[in-house]
């Protein structure tokens, strides 16, 4: 095996804020890198696809953050919440499954451009009548919706070229078509935006709890209308955050009234996409020398590791960057 150690100095910046005593001392921190059968060229390591890449870490930092350069972990973008309507092109993604009673048509998806706000003092009548009484952009049919009952989930892929640079409201309704049998129950997964790059497939998502969805109950009394919760006949929420995301109407029972229920998004900037983070690989509780990360894709990727010290009073950090080239 042939290993090299490349020495980091690419660039260095240390930052303090607040009192300068208020730390004991500021952060100090290095790093080198080892894979194996790498190379140097100019400022750029080049390793193998798959291989392992360590980071050797020297210094006082009680924390550490990782920023792979791969798509979503670039740390240029940390603060990015735009991008160029022009570079991009932009799908609406998820997953779906239903079970029991009439499936088919008992969720529609919309689209708007036009809707706007729902009342910020939740006035029932007022957002009602809005509702009802808008011009939606159906898109049931191409959302490959559910027809028969199933925990097997079904994929959507649908096209938002055509909304870029809109403000755009996404809408699911949930009403069957009869309560003979049990209303059935439906789970939306993985909801999001995906914009991707034009020049390198390189993609950046909207997450569905970056959307601000709210429930409404057409029949619900009051500000009951916009709850949600775990109880049968609602929309729950509750692992809008979770991986994979779920938004998730429970089954009531045949005979009980027909629900009517919507879920509608915040006017979204098509183009809006989810800041880019990093990962902590290290806290002031724990000693860590190294980390080690493989990259699946060949491609140049800049990777940025953040040593920083802190307390309640000010902050020092350091930051190392390092270009690396995946080959085959």
């Amino acid at each position: 095996m042939r290993y090299k150690i490349y020495i980091l100095s690419i660039l260095f910046i240390s930052f303090l804020a607040g009192c300068e005593d208020a730390l004991e001392e500021k952060v100090k921190f290095d790093m080198t890198v080892i894979s194996e059968d790498s190379s140097m060229i100019k400022d750029t390591i080049v390793v193998k696809k798959s291989a392992d890449v360590q980071f050797n870490f020297s210094g006082n930092p009680d924390f550490i953050t990782f920023y792979s350069g791969e798509s979503g972990h670039v740390y240029e973008y940390r603060n990015r919440t735009l991008l160029s309507k022009d570079e991009i092109t932009s799908e609406l993604r998820f997953s779906s499954f239903a079970q029991y009673g009439t499936i088919p048509g008992a969720l529609k998806v919309y689209l708007s451009t036009t809707f706007g706000e729902m009342s910020l003092d939740k006035d029932k009548k007022a957002d009602s009548t809005k509702i009802v009484t808008h011009n939606w952009i159906d898109i049931s049919d191409l959302c490959n919706l559910p027809t028969t009952s199933s925990t097997t989930l079904r994929d959507a892929i649908v096209p938002l070229d055509d909304y870029l640079g809109e403000d755009l409201t996404i809408a699911f309704l949930y009403q069957p078509l009869n309560n003979t049998a049990a209303q059935p129950t439906w789970e939306i997964q993985s909801l999001r935006i995906v914009n991707t790059s034009k020049s390198d497939g390189t993609e950046s998502i909207l997450a569905a709890s970056s959307m601000g969805f709210t429930p409404f109950d057409i029949y619900a009394i009051g500000t009951a209308a916009y709850q949600s919760g775990t109880t049968s006949g609602i929309w729950s929420l509750a692992n809008i955050a979770a991986t994979p995301s779920r938004l998730r109407m429970q089954s009531s029972s045949a005979g009980v009234a027909i629900n009517k229920d919507w879920l509608i998004t915040k006017p979204v900037v098509i183009n809006a996409c989810t800041p880019d983070t990093g990962v902590g690989i290290k806290t002031i509780t724990n000693r860590l020398d190294s980390y080690t990360h493989q990259y699946d894709k060949t491609g140049v990727y800049t990777v940025t590791m953040i040593g920083r010290n802190n307390n309640f009073e000010a902050a020092s950090e350091a930051i190392r960057e390092v270009v690396i080239k995946v080959v085959e």
